[in-house]
């Protein structure tokens, strides 16, 4: 009876263990606001960020020093050196416009502004090859 009960009480505080690192797992992959991201990065807290600042904290640290200047100098729109809380809320938006242009650019092969129907199967078609496999969850 004794080592049931042993048994048992191990198994539940492996399952609240294993709870607990989960929900610590989940917090830690909580992404900041932009809010929450600016005043994390405005380390002097004057209410803007200047380029030294927006390098300091990057996340990914193999981000290029002339790949940093050049998203600041996008996101900068009044080129005052320091991004306003607006300016830097607005990266996502700067960012997604560009990787659009970078992909009309990349589909348009001839250069003529336009992307026709052969140049768009030749995109996806490439495109298929560099995509891994997904795998199918439930059948």
């Amino acid at each position: 009876m004794i080592s049931k009960t042993l048994k048992l009480s191990v198994l539940v505080i492996a399952i609240c263990s294993i709870s607990f690192i989960d929900a610590q797992e989940r917090q830690r992959k909580h992404r900041p606001s932009p809010e929450e991201l600016f005043q994390k990065l405005d380390t002097n807290d004057d209410g803007a960020l200047s380029l030294d600042e927006f390098k300091d904290k990057r996340q990914r640290k193999e981000i290029k020093e002339e790949t940093l200047n050049e998203h600041f100098k996008e996101l900068d729109t009044d080129s005052n050196g320091s991004l306003s809380q607006e300016e830097f809320n607005a990266r996502k938006e700067v960012m997604k416009q560009k990787r659009i242009e970078d992909r009309f650019s990349e589909m348009d092969k001839d250069g003529n502004g336009t992307v026709d129907l052969d140049e768009y199967k030749a995109f996806v078609e490439d495109h298929k090859k560099e995509r891994p496999k997904r795998k199918h969850g439930k059948h």
